[in-house]
């Protein structure tokens, strides 16, 4: 992303330094002396380190820099606790040598980088040539502290005038947004990613390209476009056929997510702090459960208990009520797509009330049970129905933050969900791990 020759603006306004502000006491001290005893020498010297800083303010208000930057993350995307290169390059437009001055890039603090270090001196501005003196390539290592969607930038350049006496720093070029995906931790495989009904095992239908189209030939019936007709088959059968499109699909799973601000009593919210880092533990929760399930095979499609925030993939999302789209992954990139969005994924305020009916139609729609996992902070004014699907489950597991109601979980239970809790800063492995665990435990004693 570039940014327009001379398109500087002050980030902190020229100011003396603290050489400049002695100067600017002596030369005040001067002027009264001079006053008091009557010296003209005192009264020159009192006026020239009076009026120094003043000129010096001018000057670097003035000759501020004229550059353009182009910014690059290598990787461009990372998870939390990872590190990228930030390459900058900035290239002088001026037609003299850019001063003595020091740069970092701004970023927000989600985003660790380096402090203030030197600038080189650029020479004058060079036609039609690329990567001259006039040109310099910055590089920092950056450590991604937080998820989210960081603007990186814009290239802070601070000088001081060649006396050190005024000081300014100026904003160049343009941000560009670096993406934090949440944690993603492996996870075992085991009972609760394989889905059964009546006792047999659904069969996971992995394909070089998933949801494939498989093509067979089956007899003509009137109507059929002759382009279809399927030669070889007709030769085989010595009657006409035509090719009909097969379609297979991949097995489901449903995720609910929930999305609203901690509560714990009405109208009052846990502290902010602690509520961020639970939701965090949540949404690695989800990541890493997610990511999971689209490696074994399965199209996921997430349900959110706030207003939807995730996009899914274009044109692959699933009916729901009131003919909204449930956020489906279900193609090779899918995990990428789904890191993507969860990066931006907020907590709000704001409850739906048919979270769990879209839930419910989705379920229906699969004609068959399938996973279902909930990844709560606290229950849900849909809880009963909720419950109610234990029955489409098949796992049916809901993962409960730390400090949910115990009716939430005696709800769940009680309707045959198995629950297990999470705490803030809990390793979705060993969530997992403990949901693989009581599993089999209900399997043991069934």
């Amino acid at each position: 992303m570039r940014g327009r020759a001379g398109a500087s603006s002050p980030v902190r306004k020229p100011r003396p330094t603290a050489r400049g502000w002695a100067f600017g006491a002596v030369g005040v001290v001067a002027l009264a002396a001079s006053a008091f005893f009557g010296r003209t020498d005192v009264l020159f010297v009192g006026v020239f380190l009076t009026v120094l800083p003043l000129a010096a303010m001018i000057s670097v208000t003035i000759d501020r820099p004229r550059l353009t930057v182009a910014r690059s993350f290598h990787p461009d995307v990372v998870a939390v606790g990872e590190q990228s290169t930030i390459v900058t390059t900035a290239r002088n437009q001026s037609a003299r040598p850019s001063p003595p001055a020091r740069w970092r890039e701004f970023a927000p603090t989600g985003v660790e980088v380096q402090a203030s270090a030197p600038f080189p001196r650029l020479g004058a501005h060079q036609v039609n040539v690329t990567h001259g003196r006039d040109t310099v390539v910055l590089r920092q290592d950056v450590v991604a502290l937080r998820r989210g969607s960081h603007p990186v930038g814009p290239l802070i350049v601070s000088r001081t005038d060649p006396f050190g006496v005024a000081y300014a720093e100026y904003a160049v070029g343009q941000p560009r947004q670096f993406l934090v995906t949440p944690r993603v931790v492996p996870l075992s495989s085991g009972e609760l990613d394989v889905a059964h009904s009546e006792g047999a095992e659904h069969e996971l239908q992995r394909h070089s390209i998933p949801s494939a189209d498989e093509l067979i030939a089956r007899e003509y019936r009137p109507g059929d476009p002759l382009r279809r007709v399927h030669w070889r088959a007709t030769a085989r059968h010595d009657k006409l056929m035509v090719r009909q499109e097969e379609q297979r699909s991949n097995p489901e799973a449903w995720l609910l997510m929930d999305t609203r601000l901690v509560t714990r009593a009405p109208g009052q919210h846990v502290p902010s702090e602690q509520g961020d880092e639970l939701f965090e533990t949540l949404v690695e929760l989800v990541a890493s459960v997610g990511v999971h399930l689209l490696d074994e095979g399965f199209v996921l499609s997430v349900v959110e208990t706030a207003p939807r925030q995730l996009s899914g993939r274009s044109g692959a999302g699933r009916t729901g009520t009131l003919g909204s789209m449930t956020p489906t992954y279900d193609r090779g990139t899918a995990d990428r797509l789904l890191l993507a969005d969860l990066a931006a994924v907020e907590a709000g305020p704001d409850l739906r009330d048919d979270a769990v009916a879209e839930l419910a139609a989705g379920l229906r729609r699969a004609g068959r049970a399938v996973p279902i996992f909930a990844v709560l902070l606290d229950g849900t004014p849909e809880l009963g129905s909720l419950a109610a699907l234990r029955g489409m489950g098949d796992p049916a597991v809901a993962f409960l933050a730390d400090g949910a109601s115990p009716e939430t979980e005696d709800v769940l239970v009680d309707a045959g969900w198995l629950c297990v809790g999470f705490a803030e800063g809990d390793d979705p492995a060993d969530v997992w791990q403990r949901a693989l665990e009581r599993q089999r435990a209900a399997v043991g004693h069934g």
